[in-house]
């Protein structure tokens, strides 16, 4: 049987958007908390592992009370995945986004952090928009949304970089570890690092971004990325940085890695670091 052309409102996907964003906020991905659990039974008494206690405990008030787990509510990062058969009625995609995300903020007490013009008189748009949208065109008659919420102190410890095209997985490795030692104690670690390889300078830092969406826990698919994933995060939490850079066991949940192709002269990369408490969720339309 064919499927048809489905008709969605603005109002309904702009309702999707402002429950997402607002649970990414006040609820840590799924496992989270049994995830830092975990790393606090096999932490060594001290400061890190107080840190340990203290982000548990405030992932447990957030849910308890429905107010954000940070007050800092990030920047809404939505990726949109829109079935061809999908036709949205009365209103662009950008348009419903940035709707919901106005919608949650004034709901949900949602920290407004958006500011423009970014140089000079910086004035807050009030409502968190715009938010930053990825599309992607796929087949079918389904709507996939899924809500990042990007906080400014890991964002602002991530990089990208042109690497040497014979650099390899060592370069990869080296650079993640640069970036961590860098920046890590201001990014709320344990951190999750997500890993863009290949495309262009922009295509690895969607990856990058991209790889923070998957499910904590789950593997790799490829058996050379998820080796690859394991070599870096081993290496990372030898660096001994620790829960919010107290010192400790580990600097690092999980490494993801997303790979494209890319030119024959490049090699370009990007680390994207996550704060703890992971904030991103999904659903479908």
């Amino acid at each position: 049987m064919k499927e048809t052309i489905r008709f969605i409102s603005g109002e309904t996907l702009s309702s999707a958007v402002a429950s997402l964003y607002a649970e990414a906020c006040i609820g840590p991905h799924p496992g989270v908390e049994k995830k830092l659990t975990l790393i606090l039974a096999d932490e060594s008494p001290g400061p890190g592992r107080e840190a340990l206690i203290i982000e548990i405990e405030n992932l447990k008030i957030a849910a308890a009370t429905g107010l954000p787990i940070c007050q800092d509510t990030g920047t809404a990062v939505v990726f949109v995945e829109l079935g061809n058969l999908v036709c949205i009625l009365d209103s662009s995609i950008a348009d419903a986004v940035n709707a919901g995300i106005s919608l949650a903020c004034s709901q949900s007490f949602l920290r407004p952090s958006q500011v423009y013009p970014p140089m000079g008189e910086r004035h807050n748009t009030m409502d968190n928009t715009p938010a930053v949208l990825h599309l992607e065109h796929v087949l079918g008659s389904k709507v996939r949304i899924s809500v990042l919420s990007k906080g400014a102190g890991s964002e602002n410890v991530s990089r990208s970089e042109m690497l040497p095209p014979l650099a390899g997985s060592q370069g990869i490795i080296d650079l993640a570890e640069s970036c961590v030692r860098a920046g890590a104690s201001k990014a709320c670690p344990p951190v999750i690092v997500g890993i863009g390889i290949g495309g262009n300078l922009e295509t690895s830092g969607i990856l990058a971004k991209k790889a923070l969406l998957r499910d904590l826990g789950s593997k790799n698919k490829l058996p050379e990325l998820q080796e690859l994933e394991s070599r870096i995060t081993e290496r990372l939490n030898a660096t001994g940085i620790g829960p919010q850079g107290f010192g400790g066991k580990t600097t690092v949940m999980e490494t993801r890695i997303i790979q494209s192709a890319c030119h024959m002269a490049s090699l370009p990369v990007t680390v994207c670091i996550e704060c703890h408490a992971h904030r991103t969720v999904s659903c479908v339309l």
